[in-house]
C-alpha cells in the first residue's frame, strides 16, 4: 500500500509545482497526464501479473511482475500453490478410497433417497448381477426384484441393519444398510453362500449321523426288550443284532477315517505302490461281495504310483464295491488304467443303473444318496465317496465321474504325473549254454 500512496503523493507534488510555475490550468493538465500514465501502468501491471500467474501454472517461461506487483503476485502464487497442494491431496485421497472400495471383498452400493444408484464397486456387480456402466442412475429395487432384498432395504429405516438374503442366483448375501447423509445410503453386501452351504452340510451331517445310528440302536434295544430270563433270543434275532452292530461299527470306522484324512493335508509316509497287486486285492473283495453275480475284469496296469498305499487301496476298493452294489446281476465291471499328458487314472467302469447329471456334483457329500430308498439295501455307510475325494486331494489328484442314467458309470482316480512310477522293462532271460557231453 505504501508504494501506491508514495506515487500518488509524488504526482500531487509535481502537479502543484507545475501549477505554481505555469498556472493552475497547466498544473491540472500535468496531474491528469501523470494519473493517466499511472492508471495505464497499473493496468499493464495487472495484466502482467495475471499472465505470470497463468504461465506459472502452465510452467511457461514469462517475466515476473515488477515493483509492488511482485509482492502481490508472490502472495497470490503462494495461495494458488497451497490450494493446488490441497486439491492434489484431496484427489489422492479420493483415488485411494475408490481403489480400496473397488478391491473390497464386500460389495458396496451408494444410493440416494429415491434408491437411485450413484456408485457401486465390482463386487456389488457380482453379488447383485448389476453393471455399473449401464445401471448407475437407475433404481436399485427395479433391478433386483427379490422380495426379501427389497424388504431388507425398506425395513431397516435409519438404523444399521444386517439381514441375510437368498437371491434367485442361489447366492446368499448378508445385506447391511448404513445411512451416512440425509439423502444417501451405503449398502454393503457380503457373500455368505459358502458359509451357508457348510452350515447346511453340518446340519445334514448331524441329522444323517443321528438317523444312521438310531436305526440299528432301535433294532438292538427292541430285541433286548424282548429278551427275558425265560424267553431267550432266537438265533435269527441274534444274527440281526450282530448285523446292526457291524453296521454301526462300519459307520464309526468310516467317520474316523474321514476325520483323519481331513485333519492332515498330505500322507505322513509315501511309498512305491505296485498297482497290479493293489488292484487285484480290491477286485478280490468286490468278487466276494458279488458272489458270482457280475463279470469283473482287470486290464493290465502299465505303471505304478507313489503315495500312501492303504489310502489308494481304500479309494479304489470303494469304487469297485460301489460298482458291484449299483450294477444289476449279470452286469459287467472293468478296472483299467488310462494315461493322458498330465498323469494316469485308475478307471472303474460298469453298465449299472447310472446316475442322473443333477446328482453327480453332490456324490462326494457325506451321506448323500441318489436313491434314499435303496440306502439300507446297498449296505454302504454313505461316506465312501467322501473318503475317496479326500484321499485324492491328499495325493494332488481328483475323482472324475461320468455317468448316464440307465446305461452305466465311469469313476476315475486321476493322479498327476509326478506320482506315476514307470516300470523298467524286464530283460529277457539269456538261453542256457548247450553242454555237449
Amino acid at each position: 500500500m505504501r508504494p501506491v500512496l508514495f506515487k500518488l503523493a509524488l504526482i500531487a507534488i509535481v502537479a502543484f509545482v507545475a501549477g505554481e510555475a505555469w498556472g493552475a490550468r497547466l498544473g491540472w493538465m500535468t496531474a491528469s497526464a501523470l494519473l493517466l500514465l499511472y492508471v495505464i501502468g497499473f493496468v499493464v501491471a495487472i495484466y502482467r501479473t495475471i499472465r505470470w500467474l497463468e504461465a506459472s501454472q502452465r510452467r511457461d517461461a514469462v517475466d515476473a511482475p515488477v515493483g509492488e506487483w511482485n509482492s502481490i503476485a508472490a502472495v497470490l502464487y503462494k495461495a494458488r500453490k497451497t490450494e493446488a497442494a490441497y486439491r492434489a491431496e484431496l484427489d489422492r485421497s479420493v483415488t485411494q478410497l475408490r481403489e480400496v472400495l473397488e478391491r473390497m471383498p464386500d460389495g458396496v452400493v451408494i444410493v440416494d433417497a429415491a434408491m437411485l444408484i450413484q456408485w457401486l464397486n465390482p463386487m456389488a456387480e457380482q453379488h447383485l448381477g448389476l453393471t455399473a456402466r449401464k445401471d448407475v442412475g437407475l433404481r436399485l429395487t427395479n433391478l433386483v426384484r427379490e422380495p426379501a432384498f427389497i424388504d431388507a432395504l425398506t425395513s431397516s429405516g435409519d438404523s444399521v441393519a444386517s439381514v441375510p438374503v437368498r437371491l434367485k442366483s442361489s447366492r446368499v448375501v448378508v445385506l447391511q444398510t448404513i445411512p451416512f447423509s440425509p439423502t444417501q445410503t451405503l449398502i454393503v453386501t457380503r457373500d455368505v453362500s459358502e458359509a451357508d452351504r457348510l452350515d447346511t452340510m453340518r446340519r445334514d451331517f448331524i441329522a444323517n449321523v443321528s438317523h444312521e445310528l438310531r436305526t440299528p440302536l432301535t433294532v438292538l434295544s427292541g430285541f433286548l426288550e424282548l429278551a427275558t430270563p425265560t424267553i431267550p433270543l432266537s438265533t435269527q434275532h441274534l444274527e440281526l443284532m450282530r448285523t446292526e452292530a457291524m453296521r454301526m461299527q462300519r459307520l464309526i470306522d468310516d467317520l474316523l477315517v474321514l476325520s483323519r484324512l481331513e485333519s492332515t493335508a498330505a500322507p505322513s509316509q509315501e511309498d512305491h505302490v505296485a498297482l497290479a497287486p493293489l488292484v487285484q486285492r480290491a477286485v478280490d473283495l468286490a468278487r466276494a461281495l458279488s458272489a458270482g453275480r457280475h463279470e469283473i475284469r482287470i486290464e493290465p496296469m502299465p505303471a505304478d504310483l507313489r503315495g500312501a498305499e492303504r489310502e489308494i487301496e481304500s479309494a479304489l476298493t470303494n469304487l469297485v464295491t460301489n460298482a458291484v452294489r449299483y450294477t444289476p446281476a449279470g452286469g459287467r465291471i472293468v478296472v483299467r488304467a488310462a494315461f493322458d499328458t498330465e498323469g494316469i487314472a485308475l478307471v472303474v467302469t460298469d453298465n449299472g443303473v447310472g446316475v442322473a447329471a443333477e446328482h453327480i456334483p453332490r456324490l462326494t457329500e457325506r451321506f448323500y444318496r441318489v436313491d434314499k430308498s435303496r440306502s439300507r439295501d446297498t449296505g454302504g455307510t454313505g461316506l465312501g465317496l467322501a473318503i475317496v475325494k479326500h484321499v485324492m486331494l491328499r495325493h494332488q489328484g481328483r475323482l472324475d465321474v461320468a455317468s448316464t442314467l440307465g446305461e452305466g458309470s465311469s469313476f476315475s482316480l486321476w493322479f498327476p504325473r509326478q506320482r506315476v512310477v514307470l516300470r523298467e522293462p524286464q530283460a529277457e532271460p539269456e538261453p542256457e549254454p548247450l553242454v555237449v557231453s
